[in-house]
């Protein structure tokens, strides 16, 4: 549980009290690069404190452990991503393959703008205790949710092999991009649509799809 924090906890340090809001966003985003960097586990309370300019004993204000930090970035982080489960009526309307690659696209291009959030809140939410984790859990049945109603159009056209298990299918999906961040990294010399049409041809010849390929660029 998050607490309210006592404008007062941290005067003497040397800055001028930003509001409640602002502060708890500094501690949040100083938590996401930290264990971004460090991991959870390897990452202290002192050193996000530090990070954002409060004495160790005054986070405890905001917070009552270190586990309440990664829920919230996690929370955060799925609030952020749920934008790639917007389509068009334009999109809702395309075949499975082309709407399962718009979805990777997005996904990835989302995931390159949100680096250090996307990787944290998936690398580390195993760390959550019961009570967080089923909340975390549910959250993520919406991603699933939505894959699997893209891969379950395209197996009744008939464009993806209906005889595959459909969970397996959709846990592929996400499982192919968990390591997109292994092979684009910045400056990288593949672009990141080239890099998302690589997974597409994957996963949609996975699915069944042999003969599809990405639109030509432009």
């Amino acid at each position: 549980m998050v607490r309210q924090a006592n404008e007062n906890s941290d005067k003497g340090v040397g800055k001028p009290w930003p509001d409640r809001e602002t502060r708890w966003d500094e501690i949040i985003h100083a938590a996401a690069s930290i264990f971004y960097k460090k991991g959870f586990e390897a990452t202290s309370l002192q050193d996000i404190a530090s990070a954002v300019g409060l004495l160790k004993g005054s986070i405890y204000y905001y917070i009552n452990t270190k586990e309440d930090l990664l829920y919230e970035l996690v929370i955060r982080a799925q609030t952020i991503w749920k934008e790639t489960l917007v389509e068009g009526d334009e999109l809702a309307a395309e075949s499975a393959p082309t709407r399962l690659r718009e979805f990777i696209l997005r996904f990835m291009r989302l995931k390159e703008r949100e680096r250090e959030w996307g990787i944290v809140a998936e690398r580390e939410f195993m760390r959550l205790s019961p009570d967080y984790l089923d909340k975390v859990i549910a959250g993520r049945k919406d991603f699933s949710t939505f894959v699997e109603g893209i891969v379950k159009q395209g197996m009744a056209d008939g464009d993806f092999d209906a005889s595959l298990d459909l969970t397996l299918s959709t846990s592929m999906v996400f499982e192919l991009m968990k390591s997109s961040h292994l092979y684009r990294r910045p400056r990288a010399n593949i672009g990141l649509t080239e890099l998302a049409d690589s997974y597409s041809v994957f996963a949609i010849h996975g699915l069944g799809a042999a003969d599809w390929q990405p639109p030509t660029p432009g």
